[in-house]
């Protein structure tokens, strides 16, 4: 890039105050130089080539399952993108990113499969990065990215969710959504099923935008305009997540709590073109090319909502064949369809696995056979 981007980044997780473990996980990290980030302090990143990556999950499936649903997709997700190759072009690379969260999924469905405790667990998901001027972000869950610029936040994903379904179908009010008891139920998680819906957007940056990505335990407890009230008042980003996250153990801190922040500045971004130039959300579909693949609607989580019976099904999945999702009740489906093998240090780690399996599964016969052949013997 001709001329410099930076982006100062600074994130922090929290247990909350009623969980007894924290399942969920971060990464900051730069692609360039395949550096994982876990500075206490803010860190800048030089945006070349790849640029950053920034990824929240929010595990969900027991003691146990929760924590390594969210870190396994954190880490797989991370590793996939850092394999990638780089790419200037936005649709290239949300295409990419897509590809990655799919194999996460994969890889989570696998291991919830190998072990009984591990039955039903999942994560939810926000992942962006940034490609010239752009972030390109990908959604599964209620887990949440926004922009804050003029003292203004702007949500920039689209919640896959009970209530938000019900909200913008006008069944609900703004007030029964916040009061919700139904404010935890998910239309998808990333690891439930073997195929899994993934929400594309792209949202235009200016100097000095700020990028917050958080968790339910963050938004749900600290309401939109206590957000945008903590960017406000706390320029730096250290502060300003520290704040949020006091914020939502002063709610009662509920669920565990992570916030994920970066800045973006640099001459390579353009400056606000006044106080009405606000983000705005815009879903990319892998599946159209140019203009057609933007639009200013969510068409995943209008899907995920008709399938659970809110509203009327869009069209087709941006998805191919691999089966419907649900609402998420973690259960598991009987049979496990295989999914096409896709490029990639994950999908390669995958099938060394499934040999292993089989010779696993060879050894465990060979064994059965032979004390078979041995209560045989003495009986006769």
């Amino acid at each position: 890039m001709s001329t410099p981007v930076f982006a100062d980044s600074f994130g922090r997780t929290d247990i909350g105050c009623v969980r007894d473990s924290n399942q969920d996980s971060y990464v900051i990290g730069n692609l360039e130089t395949g550096e994982r980030l876990e500075a206490e302090q803010p860190v800048r990143i030089e945006v070349d080539g790849r640029g950053p990556l920034f990824v929240v999950c929010d595990g969900m499936g027991g003691a146990a399952g929760g924590d390594v649903a969210a870190r396994l997709a954190a880490e797989v997700v991370w590793a996939e993108m850092g394999a990638s190759e780089s790419t200037e072009e936005r649709s290239v690379y949300a295409r990419v990113l897509r590809r990655a969260v799919r194999l996460a999924n994969r890889r989570v469905f696998q291991e919830s499969l190998k072990n009984p405790r591990l039955r039903g667990m999942g994560t939810t998901l926000s992942a962006a990065g940034l490609v010239g001027d752009a972030v390109v972000l990908a959604q599964v869950g209620d887990s949440r990215a926004y922009i804050f610029r003029n003292r203004t936040l702007t949500q920039v994903t689209r919640d896959q969710s009970i209530v938000s379904a019900l909200l913008h179908a006008g069944r609900i009010t703004e007030e029964e959504a916040r009061v919700s008891a139904r404010a935890n139920m998910i239309l998808q998680a990333l690891g439930v099923h073997e195929d899994v819906q993934v929400a594309l957007s792209i949202v235009e940056v200016r100097q000095g935008d700020t990028l917050l990505l958080c968790s339910d335990g963050l938004h749900g407890p600290v309401g939109h305009d206590q957000l945008e009230a903590a960017f406000t008042a706390c320029p730096d980003l250290d502060e300003a997540v520290k704040t949020l996250i006091a914020l939502a153990r002063s709610a009662g801190g509920p669920d565990n709590i992570t916030a994920v922040a970066a800045r973006f500045d640099g001459e390579g971004l353009r400056q606000p073109l006044g106080d009405e130039d606000l983000p705005r959300f815009v879903e990319f579909d892998p599946m159209e090319e140019g203009p057609a693949a933007l639009t200013t609607t969510s068409w995943v989580a209008r899907r995920l909502a008709a399938q659970a019976g809110i509203g009327e099904d869009p069209g087709p999945p941006a998805v191919p064949a691999t089966g419907q999702h649900e609402v998420f009740r973690g259960n598991l489906p009987e049979v496990t369809p295989e999914l096409s093998d896709v490029p990639g240090p994950a999908s390669r780690r995958l099938a060394e696995g499934e040999r292993l399996g089989l010779v696993a599964w060879g050894i465990a016969l060979g064994i059965a056979v032979a004390l078979l052949l041995l209560l045989l013997w003495d009986y006769l």
